[in-house]
């Protein structure tokens, strides 16, 4: 397996996020990181300093020779050191990611904790998303500003905390695509043959438009996250962000399935044969 730096800068961002958030960095975890400082130390050992010039021919030949044999030993411990840093990168790189569920699941109370203040301070501010922003909010309606000051608050640590979540995460793989930023906070319901048929795809899909709209308005967006009942807000692995889009994908191609059929009993049948092949 090759290793790169980048994969190591990860895992370095990781632990410094893990530690910013206060959560338990593993002693596996560290005695990793310390293996591989060590390793590097070797490595990059600098040469001896080269002693002084003896005074006399007598004593020169053997200064010189004690100072090649150190420089020696030095080249070839170098070179001893270089055979193993590829594998405690790996040892380190492996420790980190195994960490990143339990770290992840570390930040969901605070995440839960400040999705609650979010939610309050939305029942208080106006029901149009437009005029949740700074520039548009009524300043002289105590109610609305309060609240709003309180939810760009909530936003500002949620942003970080989602943030650190990513920096965790990058460890352990990529969140995936276009909509990993929502995914790795919010999660579909599971489609079933009721629900497709049903046509529920046209009331989950919007949520996901509009998070898309607002990506430069936090605060609004988060409102908008918040009120909506469809999306059920959590974070997630980057193995759960996958499979959070991949449930996207099953509801979109469940909808194309059912519209395929002919008839409604033949789009019936369509939706529940994908459904079943890809559950």
């Amino acid at each position: 397996m090759m290793i790169t730096g980048a994969q190591v800068y990860e895992a370095d961002k990781a632990v410094t996020a893990a530690e910013r958030r206060k959560l338990t960095v593993p002693a596996d975890v560290r005695e990793a990181k310390r293996v591989r400082a060590a390793v590097a130390d070797t490595a990059h050992l600098p040469d001896p300093e080269r002693p002084a010039l003896p005074a006399n021919a007598k004593d020169t030949a053997a200064v010189i020779q004690a100072h090649a044999e150190a420089l020696r030993l030095a080249d070839v411990t170098r070179r001893a050191a270089s055979l193993f840093i590829e594998e405690a990168d790996l040892r380190y790189i492996a420790a980190t990611a195994a960490a990143v569920p339990g770290w992840i699941a570390g930040l969901q109370k605070e995440f839960t904790t400040l999705v609650g203040v979010v939610r309050q301070a939305a029942a208080k501010l106006p029901d149009d998303p437009a005029l949740v922003d700074s520039s548009r909010l009524d300043w002289n309606n105590p109610i609305h500003s309060t609240a709003y000051t309180t939810a760009e608050g909530a936003v500002a640590q949620l942003e970080q905390l989602v943030s650190d979540r990513a920096d965790i995460s990058r460890v352990a793989g990529s969140d995936g695509g276009r909509d990993n930023a929502l995914l790795a906070v919010a999660q579909m319901p599971e489609p079933t043959v009721e629900r497709v048929m049903a046509d529920e795809w046209r009331q989950l899909h919007p949520a996901i438009t509009r998070w898309r709209d607002m990506r430069h308005q936090p605060v609004a967006r988060w409102v908008y996250l918040v009120r909506q009942t469809e999306l059920t807000l959590s974070l997630a692995t980057p193995g759960e962000v996958r499979q959070r889009a991949g449930q996207v994908e099953r509801w979109r191609d469940a909808g194309h399935a059912k519209r395929s059929g002919l008839t409604l009993a033949g789009g019936r049948a369509a939706a529940e044969r994908y459904l079943a092949e890809t559950a």
